[in-house]
């Protein structure tokens, strides 16, 4: 997530349609027949875990919960989303216990890289700058899109150079960097005038500086900005483009952890193969997202085309 990428930091509960499964916890030794989910434990999954993950029984996961329907923090103040509930599927068949870890979303990638986080899941789109420090246990796709407000008073539309010359807001540590990047030399190659780019630290202070007439634009997981309209009494419009392409999200673990990124990997595809994860899915109106067969760096194993500049894009 996308990238993809905080929209709202907290979310009506009445809007979540959260699907709660609870993990299970576990001593240093391999769970036992006492354990309640003993039936859901696969003892090879668990024997890849970091040593320290099997000596506490918790398997810590770093989010920023500010993107729903990924991750968000609902009214009780506890991480809710998709994500969150994928997790808590897996956890029994690792026979672990998993807890989520609120952080900002740029110290997501380096507090994985550091070891201070097992992993981290918010979303996060899986590319070749990325899989240099990390790798990645994919696990849906994403798509991107451009918001805007619902007046549109910049009358953006699909059309790529519809954005030329305007402000975009962007969160700081996102691809949507990268995306702001691609339509401004885009502009540039057709002889209109680049984006003017303002970089946000949360994407709670994006949405606040669209809102206000700050910025004329933002980049947006499509999921994200669907969500985010749909609890604001349709205050933003949700614009598709050719230059933002599907992608692969992924758990982000270390680049030498594959024993972990095993066990993820394996967990997935013991809720997949159960029919847990087209539950989920489901259940948060994301069954176009779903991806039946996870992977690890799949932006590299199993590339989806990239996105390129291409002017009008055949757009009107």
């Amino acid at each position: 997530m996308p990238k993809p990428r905080a929209l709202m930091a907290t979310v009506s509960v009445a809007a979540a349609v959260a699907l709660l499964i609870s993990g299970c916890g576990s001593g240093s030794s391999t769970p036992t027949a006492g354990d309640s989910t003993t039936s859901q434990v696969i003892p090879e999954l668990y024997d890849r875990l970091p040593q320290q993950v099997r000596d506490s029984g918790v398997l810590t996961v770093a989010t920023d919960p500010s993107y729903p329907p990924c991750d968000y923090t609902d009214d009780s103040g506890e991480i809710a989303g998709f994500n969150h509930d994928l997790l808590m599927a897996m956890a029994p068949r690792l026979g672990v216990k998993i807890t989520q870890e609120a952080i900002a979303f740029d110290g997501l990638l380096p507090g994985v890289q550091s070891g201070r986080y097992t992993a981290a899941m918010e979303c996060i789109t899986d590319n070749a700058e990325r899989q240099k420090t990390v790798q990645f246990v994919d696990y849906a796709y994403a798509t991107l899109s451009l918001m805007a407000t619902a007046a549109n008073p910049k009358t953006i539309t699909s059309n790529p150079l519809s954005v030329c010359g305007l402000h975009v807001g962007v969160q700081i540590g996102t691809e949507f960097v990268d995306n702001a990047r691609m339509f401004s030399e885009n502009c540039v190659a057709q002889g209109r005038p680049e984006l003017e780019v303002t970089n946000f630290p949360t994407a709670g202070a994006q949405n606040t500086a669209l809102q206000s007439g700050q910025i004329d634009f933002a980049v947006t997981d499509t999921a994200t900005g669907a969500w985010q309209n749909k609890t604001s009494n349709n205050a933003f419009t949700i614009i598709p483009s050719p230059m933002l392409a599907r992608t692969y999200v992924g758990i982000v673990v270390p680049r030498d952890a594959d024993d972990t990124a095993q066990a993820l990997l394996g967990a997935l595809q013991a809720i997949i193969k159960d029919g847990t994860y087209d539950q989920i899915m489901s259940q948060w109106g994301l069954s176009d997202a779903a991806l039946k067969e996870p992977g690890i760096n799949l932006a590299a194993t199993r590339p989806l085309e990239l996105p390129t500049r291409c002017g009008a894009c055949g757009q009107p």
